[in-house]
């Protein structure tokens, strides 16, 4: 059912239910497990290079790659993009041919002062998106 299945992280703990789910749905499936971290370009404080932001977006996916083949899953694909982080997603996701995208969904302060980005890429994504609490 499910070939290409991606799951968006951005390094927090917010992220590891929808990591485990999605890493669960890629070795039931034997799917292919892509995980992206998306350096947002409108969030960037004044004076920080992209490239400084970079090893962390490479950290964060590696972690995901870690436990999925920890778990068993052997094809995994790291990408760490800069741009907006739904569209950024929703592009990924239609660029590779995604069937599912797994994510976790902020439940902290943070929520209340911006756009819940889980919330866009459900509305606006032709795949499916499973939310993760």
């Amino acid at each position: 059912m499910y070939d290409a299945i991606l799951v968006p992280t951005d390094g927090r703990e917010n992220t590891d239910r929808a990591i485990e789910e999605a890493i669960e749905l890629a070795t039931v499936h034997g799917a292919t497990l892509h995980a992206l971290y998306v350096i947002n370009s409108a969030e960037i404080a004044p004076g920080i290079d992209f490239d400084d932001l970079e090893p962390i977006g490479e950290e964060a996916v590696e972690y995901v790659a870690s436990r999925a083949h920890e778990a068993g899953v052997d094809d995994v694909r790291t990408t760490v993009r800069h741009g907006l982080r739904h569209d950024a997603i929703l592009d990924y996701a239609d660029r590779n041919d995604v069937d599912l995208i797994v994510m976790g969904r902020n439940r902290g302060l943070e929520r209340l002062f911006r756009k819940s980005v889980s919330e866009q890429v459900a509305k606006e994504s032709a795949k499916p998106v499973l939310v993760v609490e």
